[in-house]
């Protein structure tokens, strides 16, 4: 497995790969964008959200991480199949890309599926909204190619925190060439060469 210097290192070099956009144009959802979100899949949502409660025990699962790996797995998968995970779409934060619909599927969750709880991490920084699952994920939900990618970014970014995952988001594509507070394009993957450079680093 990549270190998690080369892996950052990595994803900040993309920034010298992403062509120059016309950021008004990239902020608008195309159709190909619209189609990859068109309808969100509740059941793989929230069991996506159980699988990395499930997977990551490290401490490291905030809610700022959370975000990220959702993001990491719809784009991913976009990515290399073409559509998204979760059917969700992502605004461009200044904590990176986030899913609209992520806050009202935790609250959703709450008390019943996962556990969030508030975590001092260190002083200076803000408490962490730590996530636990209190229920078994359903694999029956996910398909074949869906699962590996699961695996995929589980394993990936299990040792780093938010906080260096927002920083990664912050050097690709996606982020870069969109709006602050717009819809991210899904198309924006496909400039991030996750594939082909990172696999090489």
């Amino acid at each position: 497995m990549k270190s998690r210097s080369r892996i950052l290192r990595g994803v900040a070099a993309k920034r010298v790969v992403v062509p120059r956009f016309n950021i008004d144009e990239w902020s608008k959802p195309t159709m190909s964008s619209i189609v990859a979100m068109a309808s969100l899949n509740h059941k793989k949502y929230k069991n996506a959200v159980i699988f990395f409660a499930k997977k990551i025990r490290n401490g490291t699962l905030g809610k700022l991480k959370l975000m990220k790996l959702l993001y990491y797995l719809d784009f991913d998968f976009f990515e290399k199949y073409g559509r998204s995970i979760t059917g969700d779409e992502y605004l461009r934060f200044e904590n990176g890309p986030v899913p609209r619909t992520g806050e009202k599927i935790l609250k959703e969750m709450s008390g019943k599926e996962i556990k969030i709880s508030k975590r001092k991490v260190a002083q200076g920084y803000n408490d962490q909204q730590h996530i636990e699952a209190l229920i078994d994920f359903d694999v029956n939900v996910f398909e074949k190619e869906e699962l590996i990618m699961l695996e995929e970014i589980a394993s990936k970014w299990e040792k780093f925190t938010g906080a260096e995952m927002k920083n990664a988001s912050h050097g690709e594509a996606p982020w870069i060439a969109t709006k602050p507070n717009g819809v991210i394009d899904y198309n924006l993957a496909l400039y991030r060469n996750k594939y082909g450079g990172m696999r090489n680093m």
